[in-house]
């Protein structure tokens, strides 16, 4: 897979725009939403499941937890409510998601074909993982979001890891994978993460930033101009040496899915 540090038009745009972007998630530079929610009420309701609930698909096997994820209102980047997925309710998968213990997958589908004067999507959320253990060694708990193509692959994925650093995989890794880029975060504090896939090109793009700061770009990845789904997910090994996913908990908050023209 060939990694790149910038790419023309996408990275001239976004290294210097991202930023602007976000602070005004509604207006201007020509973004239109796809799919965007703070998961307040009256829609979310605190202690209840998040799938299920304004088009979060329910359909997800017993082993991909589904109930695990639940709107608190303890917790919040901004508004009264977010998502929490206290490691502890992570039921092990019996190897099924091997090499991974335990797996939460919660699924936004929105089956949107990408057109040309639009080919930039972006997959946005606030993560904030929260635990009081000192970090890890290996990825022993990480929370992510994602987005999928309609054949299929992952196009990227990002998140926080329990070793202290913000991971992005490459173009559909396999689980367990070696993060293609990473960055220091801090526990207990949200993070924005991004993935900027952009669909100008015979292939895509895939571009991560955390905090707004650019982190890595990949190419030649997908063929596909549909973008299935959004997703966030979390990760748990095996508990072992004293670490246990009981004591960790995801959370996420403001998960939007908006494209946008490369020049505006």
């Amino acid at each position: 897979m060939n990694v790149r540090n910038s790419r023309s038009s996408l990275g001239m745009f976004f290294a210097g725009a991202m930023a602007l972007l976000l602070a005004l998630p509604d207006a201007g530079l020509g973004q239109s939403k796809i799919y965007s929610t703070g998961f307040e009420p009256p829609t979310f309701l605190a202690g209840t499941p998040l799938l299920g609930t304004d088009g979060w698909n329910p359909f997800i096997p017993p082993f991909l937890n589904p109930d695990a994820a639940v709107i608190a209102d303890a917790v919040k980047k901004s508004g009264k409510q977010s998502v929490e997925v206290w490691g502890g309710d992570l039921v092990g998968s019996e190897g099924f998601t091997a090499p991974y213990d335990a797996v939460g997958s919660y699924r936004r589908p929105v089956n949107y074909t990408v057109l040309a004067r639009k080919p930039i999507v972006v997959v946005e959320a606030d993560l904030l993982l929260d635990t009081e253990e000192l970090t890890t060694e290996e990825d022993f708990f990480t929370l992510t979001i994602a987005a999928r193509s309609s054949d299929g692959e992952t196009l990227g994925e990002i998140g926080l890891s329990s070793s202290g650093f913000a991971v992005a995989y490459g173009f559909d890794a396999a689980p367990g994978a070696v993060p293609a880029f990473s960055a220091p975060i801090a526990f207990n504090r949200w993070h924005r993460m991004s993935i900027v896939v952009d669909y100008s090109d015979a292939k895509t793009t895939t571009s991560y930033y955390l905090d707004d700061e650019l982190i890595g770009t990949l190419g030649d990845g997908s063929a596909s101009n549909v973008l299935l789904r959004g997703s966030m997910v979390v990760y748990a090994l095996p508990d072992a040496g004293g670490d246990a996913r009981a004591n960790y908990t995801a959370r996420f908050d403001n998960f939007r899915i908006s494209v946008h023209g490369v020049d505006e």
